[in-house]
């Protein structure tokens, strides 16, 4: 009975292991989030950006000093002198001043988390449209192989044809025409799968000698679920680019404030402790302002910070209506590449694959000619792969429509 069931796990254990070998889509986006070195840099620059709050909100480092007043020119010990005096001043700016810098500050913060977001989301397309590249190429090289195999089905079918003197000599040549080409395509359609499986596995941080991921051989296909007005919605909240703007905008209504208080005087104070060794220590108190005189720096300041919030809006504003046509173009798209993709998997496919078994039949019993056959053939074999090259547009045109919405769908 044990013996039974180890053979049982043996024979299931290859199975498992190989299902789980299979690099889905999700556990590629896992991947990439936690391993690929630019969304960690991503993620240190809203660190970076962050840690400049409390910076921009500091107050200014105090002044620490000591004075050695009327040493004797003959000697170089400061203790000989009349007086020490020990300063410590600070400066203080006009109450509100620091708060505005802080809420300029975090706002550019919030953009840059925004635009680092922003650059999450551009690697995750990135990988998207590798990882259905590949599935095409893939599934059009399995094609391409079966198509070949069937080739030399005909082949040898005809050489014994021929040998018999049921067919022209022409019918050998032509079936080993079209295996060779097909044998020219899958060496470019396998170059091709390297180049996509290289820039894969550098968006997953693997080693180059590591084994290729192995991608699972049907994928189930992303479907719209929301209409045009509510991905327009989606994209106006969720869109790095247009989040990013939102901020850069409080960030630079701020910087207007701030260029306006530039108007308004700051403090300084200072303490004093004065060592007299043949008197009586005593102590100095100072306090001052500075006075803002030069006006037309300060309107300049304001001048340009208005500019710059203008800027920043008409921005906002230009991206705004470009994000609602460009999802208008990738809804578009999604809701075409669906039709098409339904419409081989229902009735082209289909079709072809039945003419195709048709003209099988027709020439084992001589009513059609072979090259009726390989043009069969080939036409069977064209459709599948374009229909693979259809499938993968749809889940690249998704994966865009994603990436301007800013959000998974």
């Amino acid at each position: 009975m044990n013996s039974k069931i180890i053979t049982v796990v043996l024979l299931l254990w290859p199975a498992g292991a190989q299902a789980a070998d299979v690099l889905t889509l999700e556990k590629a986006v896992q991947e990439v989030l936690a391993a690929n070195q630019d969304v960690q840099a991503a993620g240190y620059r809203i660190e970076a950006a962050k840690a400049r709050i409390p910076q921009a909100k500091a107050l200014d480092d105090p002044m620490v000093g000591v004075t050695f007043e009327d040493v004797p020119l003959d000697t170089a010990d400061v203790t000989k002198g009349e007086k020490i005096n020990y300063r410590v001043e600070q400066k203080l700016p006009f109450p509100g001043k620091r708060h505005v810098r802080g809420k300029a500050a975090r706002f550019d913060a919030e953009a840059v988390s925004e635009g680092s977001r922003g650059r999450v989301q551009d690697i995750l397309l990135d990988l998207k449209s590798t990882y259905y590249d590949l599935y095409r190429l893939d599934r059009s090289l399995a094609v391409n192989r079966e198509t070949q195999a069937l080739l030399r089905q005909f082949l040898g079918s005809t050489e014994e044809a021929y040998a018999a003197g049921k067919t022209s000599a022409d019918a050998p040549l032509k079936a080993q025409v079209e295996l060779s080409k097909l044998q020219n395509e899958e060496v470019l359609l396998d170059q091709e799968r390297q180049t996509h499986m290289a820039h894969l596995k550098a968006l997953l941080n693997h080693e180059n000698h590591r084994d290729d991921p192995r991608l699972p051989s049907n994928l189930s296909w992303p479907r719209l679920s929301a209409s045009l007005e509510e991905m327009e919605a989606m994209a106006s909240e969720s869109r790095p680019e247009l989040g990013a703007l939102r901020a850069l905008e409080k960030r630079d209504v701020a910087k207007v404030t701030s260029a306006k208080q530039s108007v308004i005087p700051d403090f300084a104070f200072a303490f004093e402790y004065n060592q007299v060794p043949n008197s009586i220590d005593h102590w100095t108190g100072t306090a001052a302002i500075n006075v803002p005189i030069y006006f037309g720096k300060n309107r300049g300041q304001i001048r340009e910070a208005k500019a710059s919030l203008k800027a920043t809006q008409a921005e906002h504003q230009s991206l705004e209506v470009h994000t609602r046509h460009e999802i208008e173009q990738a809804y578009s798209a999604v809701k075409a590449a669906q039709k098409i993709v339904g419409s081989y998997q229902s009735k082209i496919l289909p079709q072809a694959k039945t003419t195709l078994e048709a003209s099988r039949l027709a020439y084992a019993s001589s009513k059609v000619d072979f090259l009726t056959l390989i043009d069969a053939a080939r036409t069977y074999k064209d459709l599948q792969m374009s229909f693979y090259e259809n499938q993968a547009r749809l889940g690249t045109s998704f994966a865009e429509l994603e990436r301007l919405v800013g959000r998974n769908l």
